[in-house]
Parts: structure tokens; C-alpha cells; sequence
């Protein structure tokens, strides 16, 4: 079984305070024993050399000198103790372990003085004749012997003189008390060690049960930080503290689940905002740091999202006129703007707003860009427009101005000369007013102001109608004019009278730039949704460089030429927008020298199966 963390902590610092505690109890309570044991031995010496010494007294009337030393090794084996008498002088006279053997003088041992100063004497060190530690107790005896003619003297006189006898002394051994403290110590260890244990395994058991709800906190509060709600742990309440922080708990994962939800709905709805908008959106911290960016931004700054997201701006966006914006923003704390265009094939211009987030004690900054590429373009050809319309209404009034100019200084009555010149004053006249006709009607058509009538519309006889309508001019021009039509007719949902006009200014243009000899052919075919027209010739072809501006108004590949044909310039550019109208499309595939070909995509009708 895994043992949890705070119950080996908890274990753990038990075990130091047990041992502790077991080492402190059984320090004191040796110490307390063998000072018991001390005083016992103590007590016991006293006792024993009082009765050896009131014995030895009451023996000295009937004991002579070499009988006392076998007596006093005879009480020694009696109460496993070591006795020792010494006379006055320091003289041994007797010792129950090892006789009067090289013992030497005892004058001067420590209890012996102790004994002749205050009667007994005590002391503990180590015996050099025994080789160990010893307590020594010794007792200070007189003797009332006397010899025969003294005692005779004093029976008659009737008193007895006292004289001095001498010491006795016991010693024992401290090993035993040091085996016996050794044995309390082993004895209150192993109790110590046992009741530890025991203490241990109920103390484990307790705390489990114990501090079993905790791992059902530590479990549900680590679901909680991996965003987990669903499917955690019951906390059963108790009339505790645990009850209570159960409660508690419970509270606190309704909360957060509450403001996370909250949170994230914030966080989608500030999300589809910004990806909604058509503007780009930066929020940088003060050093810089990018920490918001919309789909529009990176977009616009041709980068991915996660490698601009936490990075420096001027680390991954290498444009200096943006940096620079940023930079004088929060110098001056103050709105700034810039105007650059991108890096890459893609370039676009970006116009762009920075201004500081409001509410913060270090203000980041919020950068805005707009995409003006194609306002910046529509500015252009507004430009380009009027300087064209200017150019091409003006060359055929300059033309008009002269001829009449010329008519009216003269030639008005030279025969040869007025007819020509009254030709091309209508011939001019009549290219100022196609000019114009074209160019309202691009004008209705790109301004949404022109009405169609739409219908299913046979484009088959559309084609044949020009084919006949178109036939004589380009047999005139010495052009073959081919017509291929799919079978069965298609269907294409459009206006009759834009669909007209985008065929007949494609023929014309193909006839247009086709020399002799050349062919121009019209056709029809069925693509699944599509009905694709494509009028293609064998004329002088487009550059391919030119082939992205030949749908541009007033745009010519060869300008010369087609003013000379009575050429607007706006052909191409009404075809593209009406084909636009439809929800259509128009696409060139040419070749230069070899001719070019043009391909008109228009809806199918729905009562006709795609393909």
C-alpha cells in the first residue's frame, strides 16, 4: 500500500520524537537506577563492615592472628563481597580475595584516611590488585586484648584499658551495577522500540482514515487546475473542520466552473469580434511584447499567429515606418498613425492607428490597421480615369476642331478635299459618341444602377445571330469566321442584351487585331454549373506581362492601330463587368504572335442538370 506524503512526514517526525524521547527516558532513568543501586551498595557496605567490625571485636578474646584471615575470607565468600582488614599502621592483616599477598600498605588509600579522620570512609576508583573498578567502604575498629599479665593486672585492678585495633574495609565490584544498569537500558529500549511500533501502525491506520478526504481534495483540486469539472470525486460532508472545507471546496469548484464559463464565453465572443473584423488588431505590452493578435492583422503582416503571438513586434515584423508609430505612441503618450506598404510579393498598403491601452499603470499599446491597398488603387485609376477620359474624348474634338478649322479657311469649296474632311468629322463625331455610350454604360454597370432582365437564355443562337451579324466584316478583312456550337444547346442564366454585348465586343476586338488571312472562331460548351463562350483568333496575341491590364478602361496593346479602327478602349472592361453581374467570369489565354483566346464562364440554368 502507497503510503501518502503528509502520513510519512507525519511517521517520520514521530519516530524523532519517540526516539527522543525513549533516549532522554532511558538516560534518566539509568541514571536514576544505578544512583539507587549506589546508594543500595552503600548501605550495604556500611551495614556489612559494621557487623564485621563488631565481630572482629567481639573475636579478638578468643581468635589469634593467623586464624582471623581464613574467618574473614570465609565471610567473604558468604556475601560474595571483598573484605579487607587493615591495622593501624596500614598493615593488611587480612583480605578475603587474595590473603596478605603482595597487597602492600593500605595507610594511605583514600577511605583508610577518610576512616582514621572521620571514622568511615568512602571511595570509588580502580583497583590496581584486581584490575577493575571498585567501591571501597572502610570502618575504623579499636580492640579491648590484651596480653596475659595485663589482663591479670587489670582483673585485679578491675578495668581494662582500651587500645587501638585498627580498619576494616569492603569493596565492590561497580560491574555489576553496570551490568545491571545495562540491562534496564536493554529491558526500556526494546519496550521503547515495541510500544514505537505499535504507536506507529495505529498512528498510520488513524491517519488514513484521517486524512483520507485530503487526497479527495488533492484529486479534485488537480482536476480543477486541468479545467476537469465533470466526473469528480464526492466529498462527503462531516461534522468537522473537514466538513467544513468540504463545503467550502464544493463552493469554490462552482465558482470557478461559473467564472470560467464566464470567461470563456468572453474570451469566444472577444474572439469572433476580432476575427470578424476587416481591421487588423495588435496589443503590445510596454516593452513591446505582441500579446493580441486578430486574423486580419497577421494576415495583412503576411505571418502566422502563434509566431507573432509573445514576440517582440520589431523581432518579426520588419517594417520600420510600424515600429516607429509604436515608438512615438508611447513616447508621447499620445495618438499616432503611418501609412507603409508590406514586404513580399503580396504588398499591400496598411494604413495604421496606435494609441495607448487606457486603465494601466504601464500602458501597453493598441495598433489598428487598415488595408487601403484598394482604396489607394481606386484613387489611382480615378486618377488614371480622368486623365484618359480627358486624352480620348479630347483627340477626336481636336480632330473635329480641325477639320472644320480647315473647311472654314477654304477647303470648304475645294471639291476634292470637303467631302474627306466632312467624313472624318463624322467619322470622329461618331467614335466621341460610342466613347461615351461606353462609357455610361460601364458607368451603370459598375455603379449597380443598370437593371437586368434575367432569364434562361439559348446561348446557341446568341452565337449564331452575331456569326451572321459579323460574317461580312470579316470576310471584308479576308478572316474566317468559325462557328462551333455544343449540342444540345446550353442553357445560361443571364441578361439577353449584356450577353449580346459581351460576345459582340469580344468578335469585334478579335476581328479587330487579326490580320489577313487570320481566323476567328465563336464557341459553345456545357461545364457541369458553367456554360463557357469562347471567341478565339489567330491575331497578333498579348504580352504576357500586359495580359493582367488588357480588362482596364482606356488599356490598349497597341494603341495606334486601335484608334485607327474607331477602338474606345473599354470593350474589355464592360465584358468583364457584365460577366461579373451574372456571378460569372472572364479569363485570356494568349501567346504573342500566335493569337489570343477568351473564355466567358456564365451560370447554367437550374432546370438543367449539372453534369
Amino acid at each position: 500500500m502507497r503510503i501518502p506524503r503528509v502520513s510519512r512526514r507525519l511517521l517520520l517526525g514521530y519516530l524523532v520524537l519517540h526516539l527522543f524521547a525513549a533516549g532522554i527516558f532511558v538516560l534518566v532513568l539509568t541514571q536514576l537506577v544505578r544512583n539507587q543501586m549506589l546508594r543500595d551498595a552503600r548501605s550495604q557496605m556500611r551495614a556489612m563492615t559494621t557487623m564485621l567490625a563488631e565481630h572482629i571485636r567481639e573475636l579478638d578474646g578468643g581468635m589469634d592472628s593467623a586464624g582471623l584471615p581464613k574467618h574473614v575470607e570465609l565471610i567473604g565468600k558468604k556475601t560474595q563481597m571483598r573484605f579487607t582488614l587493615i591495622a593501624a599502621d596500614g598493615v593488611v592483616i587480612a583480605d578475603s580475595d587474595t590473603g596478605t599477598r603482595d597487597i602492600g600498605l593500605h595507610g594511605t588509600r583514600e577511605e583508610v584516611l577518610a576512616a582514621s579522620r572521620d571514622g568511615v570512609g568512602f571511595s570509588q576508583r580502580h583497583s590496581n590488585t584486581l584490575n577493575k573498578s571498585m567501591m571501597y567502604l572502610a570502618r575504623k575498629y579499636t580492640s579491648t586484648q590484651t596480653d596475659q599479665t595485663d589482663r591479670s593486672e587489670s582483673q585485679s585492678d578491675g578495668a581494662a584499658e582500651e587500645l587501638e585495633g585498627g580498619f576494616v574495609r569492603v569493596a565492590f565490584p561497580t560491574a555489576s551495577i553496570d551490568e545491571s544498569v545495562e540491562a534496564v537500558q536493554s529491558y526500556v529500549w526494546t519496550f521503547a522500540i515495541i510500544l514505537g511500533a505499535f504507536t506507529a501502525i495505529a498512528m498510520m491506520f488513524l491517519a488514513s482514515r484521517f486524512l483520507r478526504p485530503l487526497a479527495l481534495f488533492s484529486d479534485t483540486a488537480r482536476k480543477i487546475g486541468e479545467g476537469v469539472y465533470e466526473g469528480m470525486p464526492k466529498i462527503h460532508h462531516q461534522e468537522d473542520e473537514w466538513g467544513e472545507l468540504a463545503e467550502a471546496f464544493q463552493q469554490m469548484q462552482s465558482e470557478l466552473r461559473r467564472r470560467e464559463s464566464r470567461l470563456v464565453e468572453n474570451s469566444q465572443r472577444l474572439e469572433a469580434v476580432l476575427s470578424s473584423m476587416i481591421e487588423g488588431v495588435l496589443a503590445l505590452k510596454p516593452n513591446g511584447e505582441v500579446m493580441l493578435a486578430n486574423g486580419a492583422a497577421c494576415r495583412m503582416l503576411s505571418i502566422e499567429r502563434e509566431k507573432l503571438q509573445g514576440r517582440m513586434l520589431d523581432e518579426v515584423v520588419r517594417i520600420p515606418e510600424l515600429w516607429q508609430a509604436v515608438q512615438k505612441s508611447q513616447r508621447d503618450r499620445t495618438f499616432s498613425k503611418a501609412e507603409f506598404k508590406t514586404i513580399g510579393d503580396s504588398s499591400r498598403t496598411l494604413k495604421v492607428r496606435v494609441s495607448m491601452l487606457a486603465d494601466e499603470e504601464k500602458p501597453g499599446v493598441a495598433v489598428v490597421l487598415h488595408d487601403v491597398t484598394e482604396l489607394r488603387q481606386l484613387e489611382t485609376m480615378r486618377q488614371d480615369f480622368v486623365a484618359n477620359v480627358s486624352h480620348e474624348l479630347k483627340t477626336p474634338l481636336a480632330s473635329i476642331k480641325a477639320y472644320a478649322e480647315t473647311l472654314r479657311m477654304g477647303a470648304l469649296h475645294d471639291e476634292n478635299k470637303n467631302v474627306q474632311f466632312l467624313e472624318q468629322i463624322e467619322f470622329q463625331a461618331d467614335t466621341l459618341n460610342q466613347q461615351i455610350q461606353d462609357l455610361l454604360q460601364l458607368a451603370r454597370v459598375e455603379s449597380g444602377e443598370k437593371t437586368f432582365s434575367i432569364s434562361d437564355i439559348d446561348v446557341n443562337l446568341i452565337c449564331e445571330t452575331l456569326h451572321r451579324q459579323f460574317l461580312d466584316a470579316a470576310l471584308g478583312r479576308h478572316l474566317e469566321l468559325h462557328l462551333q456550337l455544343d449540342q444540345p444547346s446550353p442553357m445560361a442564366r443571364c441578361d439577353v442584351e449584356a450577353i449580346e454585348t459581351v460576345v459582340k465586343n469580344l468578335v469585334i476586338n478579335a476581328i479587330h487585331y487579326t490580320p489577313e488571312g487570320g481566323r476567328v472562331s465563336i464557341s459553345t460548351k456545357a461545364e457541369g454549373r458553367w456554360v463557357v463562350v469562347s471567341v478565339a483568333d489567330t491575331g497578333i496575341g498579348i504580352a504576357k506581362e500586359q495580359q493582367a491590364r488588357v480588362f482596364e478602361r482606356f488599356y490598349r496593346v497597341d494603341k495606334a492601330r486601335s484608334r485607327d479602327m474607331g477602338g474606345t478602349g473599354l470593350g474589355l472592361a464592360i465584358v468583364k463587368h457584365l460577366t461579373q453581374a451574372f456571378g460569372g467570369s472572364v479569363t485570356l489565354d494568349s501567346q504573342l504572335g500566335k493569337g489570343s483566346k477568351f473564355h466567358v464562364r456564365l451560370p447554367r440554368s437550374r432546370n438543367v442538370d449539372a453534369v
